[in-house]
């Protein structure tokens, strides 16, 4: 059951209320604004590691996390032209995904969803699938094929390529991930059925090949690559978790690592999204770092597809 949600109308966010008290021009002036407002087909904008607490002034870490993501919101909406869609991928809720916290997250991506973009969502290790289900609307959800019931995954297809948000959540807070052997196998046929087309995969955690002992990433990290790496289609790997803006390759496919919208482990580091632009033949990663004087704000690592 993946987490998509979905766009909405200018009506539905004002109200009822105060819809009903505009005049018949006016709601047509409104209308007739947002289909001037035409999407990218080709730009997305990627998030991760928002880590949205209940209350909208708790500070962690130096940060204030409503704050952030609000400040990352305002900027995509004022994009132009706007993405087509907006990507979240993972570490929703601050630490053991409370219903409180997802509450609040819905709140803080209203705006995204007013403006005319959906939002599709992955789960992180510090996100819990039931309480974030219990905090949607039953349209805001899709039923998952019966083979991966137990994970949210996602196909998301687009003019250019198809993303796959894949569910690497084990247990809330444990810090290592996993995809296991029925996700790995979905994703095999769902790549084998999809090959005339770029594909684009989301996980939270990163590839972590070390020793168990020592891992902090992915515990099936050479699993995963056996499926990617001889499928062709397969052109990069975008994942967070880290809170490190990063690019490396592994088998001709890009690795994407999102930095954190909340706090940074290294405040050295740069927090923001990413402006991701698909080309014919590969593609723009822009880092949008919320520190605009930050050396690394409007990084492009531009790639070709393998």
């Amino acid at each position: 059951m993946p987490i998509t949600l979905p766009p909405l109308s200018r009506r539905t966010f004002l109200g009822a209320t105060l819809a009903s008290a505009l005049s018949a021009r006016g709601i047509a002036a409104l209308a007739a604004a947002e289909a001037d407002i035409k999407p990218d087909p080709h730009r997305f904008a990627l998030l991760s590691d928002v880590h949205i607490h209940a209350d909208r002034k708790n500070e962690y870490s130096h940060t204030i996390m409503w704050d952030t993501l609000a400040q990352a919101v305002g900027e995509i909406i004022a994009l132009k032209p706007r993405p087509a869609a907006v990507l979240i991928n993972g570490d929703c809720a601050h630490f053991y995904g409370k219903p409180e916290d997802y509450a609040t997250f819905i709140d803080a991506v209203a705006p995204l969803r007013q403006a005319g973009m959906p939002v599709h969502i992955g789960m992180g290790n510090h996100d819990d699938r039931g309480n974030f289900l219990k905090a949607l609307k039953p349209s805001e959800a899709r039923v998952n094929d019966k083979e991966v019931a137990d994970k949210l995954v996602s196909l998301i297809p687009a003019e250019r390529a198809n993303f796959f948000i894949l569910d690497t959540l084990d247990v809330t807070a444990r810090l290592q991930g996993t995809l296991g052997q029925p996700q790995l196998k979905w994703l095999s046929s769902a790549l084998d059925a999809r090959a005339d087309k770029p594909a684009i995969v989301f996980i939270h955690h990163n590839p972590d090949a070390r020793p168990a002992d020592k891992r902090s990433g992915l515990d099936d990290t050479s699993d995963l690559f056996n499926i990617l790496a001889p499928r062709k289609q397969v052109k990069a790997l975008i994942f967070g978790h880290t809170h490190v803006w990063n690019y490396s390759k592994r088998d001709g496919i890009h690795l994407i690592n999102l930095p954190p919208t909340a706090w940074l482990f290294q405040p050295a580091l740069p927090r923001g999204w990413v402006d991701l632009n698909l080309e014919e033949k590969g593609a723009t990663f822009e880092l949008r770092s919320l520190d605009k004087g930050h050396y690394l704000h409007g990084e492009k690592v531009k790639v070709e597809w393998r």
